[in-house]
């Protein structure tokens, strides 16, 4: 009896959890906890100067001042949220138009008869299309920098996943993770180790063959985290996190999969949507093309599968709507986690906090400073995860704290792109993470409890891989 009354209080303290962590709940309490703050850290500010090699807008490291502190009141604080949501648009819209047309084409039966071939190739042999996926979508992200393009993969992945037993949370974490796994260890990667080390004057690329060791190890460990996790749920369904979540999945019935065929309307459609991805490869590194010119793509390919397929015009309209609709409460949660930057912004205090992480790593040891840049690295991207804004707020500070700590720069450039890599993992203020999981059909929450396996593992590499950079002087200066 007493028993069964723990187990009730138990499930009940577990609801009353989920409820406070409930996504809109959770970035609310950090958009007060960052208004609250702004009352607390005084304001400051660095100079910002175009640097003359890579033209970009920088920090002047000697400029730094107090200046009047700008608290955010009860109402800037609520009007945080309507311009993060102005501020996040396009990638707002730009989930809404990807759902949009993957609904269209999942209408014309390809995903499930794509879906079914994978799987009569791969029958046995799912264990090797866990490290295939993730290294491919790596190399992605670790030579041209792919980030917010990883939505484009999540419908297949998901009725993939599904298919073969696994939840939406494996198809996410393949999408997610898989594209973290080559961003954190920079590669040639322009947009984080390219601009940093342009920053700090190191020849572009160099200590290539350093990242590429640690980026193997990154795919297999994710890999293998990605694997237990599958086998586990597929074993016993209820192991799920997404359990009873997604009733339409839990429905899903797989004889029908099995049984559809790949027709040559779905050849085609097939051969369209490689077309788009190379078109958007294509466009991202010829004309550095970002989510507008994506949108722009995917709409028109929804419609022209539409088209193809031969549906009326007013069914292809009524069928983007609908995957629209499917992704809606998953695409306002982006913009409301722009609403945290905001307050900070309004604040002032983000030069504040970087100013008072480069004193408090002056004069420690080398192997202690060069994972202190790490840390700083690791918990600033929290609220600025995109890789160019941090490395243009802080690699013009660490760099001439290396210098006079004696560590060699390409040490905390290392510093810099492990830090700025690994918190994308859980940090809701990134665009591209909260975009996959509302493609995917996951809860925040649920996503924040799966992936800390994958967070504690990448921010050992992260520590590992810095270490061993300063221990070896990683060069060449």
């Amino acid at each position: 009896m007493h028993s069964r009354e723990n187990m009730t209080t138990l499930n009940q303290k577990k609801n009353v959890w989920e409820n406070i962590l409930n996504a809109y709940v959770l970035i609310a309490i950090l958009i007060v906890v960052s208004a609250v703050v702004t009352y607390v850290v005084p304001a400051g500010t660095y100079e910002r100067v175009v640097d003359a090699v890579t033209n970009k807008t920088v920090i002047d490291p000697q400029s730094f001042q107090f200046v009047e502190n700008t608290p955010v009141g009860v109402m800037d604080t609520l009007l945080s949220i309507p311009r993060g949501m102005q501020e996040a648009g396009s990638i707002i819209f730009f989930v809404f138009i990807v759902a949009g047309a993957f609904e269209v084409l999942n209408r014309t039966g390809f995903t499930e008869a794509f879906v079914n071939v994978t799987l009569r190739k791969f029958a046995g042999k799912e264990k090797i299309l866990f490290p295939i996926v993730v290294t491919v979508l790596s190399f992605f992200a670790a030579t041209m920098g792919m980030a917010e393009e990883v939505v484009i993969f999540i419908p297949i992945l998901l009725a993939l996943s599904k298919s073969l037993g696994y939840d939406e949370l494996v198809a996410a974490g393949l999408a997610y993770c898989g594209i973290r796994a080559g961003h954190i260890n920079g590669m040639m990667n322009p947009f984080n180790v390219g601009i940093a080390q342009s920053f700090a004057e190191l020849p572009l690329y160099s200590g290539l063959w350093y990242r590429s060791i640690w980026c193997v190890i990154t795919i297999a460990a994710t890999s293998v985290i990605l694997w237990r996790y599958a086998v586990k749920i597929k074993a016993d369904p209820t192991k799920s996190l997404m359990y009873g979540v997604n009733q339409d999945w839990d429905t899903v019935d797989l004889r029908q999969l099995e049984n559809s065929k790949f027709t040559r309307t779905h050849k085609i459609l097939g051969v369209a949507l490689l077309a788009v991805f190379a078109l958007i490869i294509f466009g991202v590194m010829k004309y550095g093309w970002y989510l507008d010119e994506i949108a722009a793509l995917f709409l028109a390919f929804g419609v022209a599968v539409g088209l193809i397929a031969r549906f009326q015009v007013s069914d292809i309209a009524e069928q983007f709507l609908s995957g629209a609709r499917s992704v809606l409460a998953g695409a306002l949660v982006i913009g409301m986690a722009r609403g945290i930057l905001v307050v900070l912004q309004e604040g002032q205090i983000i030069d504040t906090i970087v100013y008072y992480a480069a004193e408090l790593l002056s004069g420690t040891p080398k192997v202690i400073a060069a994972n202190g840049m790490y840390v700083f690295q690791w918990l600033l991207n929290l609220i600025i995860p995109s890789g160019s804004a941090q490395a243009a707020t802080t690699m013009p500070i660490m760099t001439p704290i290396a210098d006079v700590l004696g560590i060699n720069r390409q040490v905390a450039v290392t510093a810099f792109h492990y830090g700025d890599g690994v918190t994308n993992l859980l940090t809701p203020a990134c665009g591209p993470l909260m975009t996959c999981i509302a493609l995917a059909k996951v809860p925040y929450i649920k996503w924040l409890k799966w992936v800390v396996p994958m967070l504690i593992a990448w921010t050992l590499i992260g520590f590992a891989a810095v270490t061993g950079a300063q221990l070896i002087n990683l060069g060449p200066f």
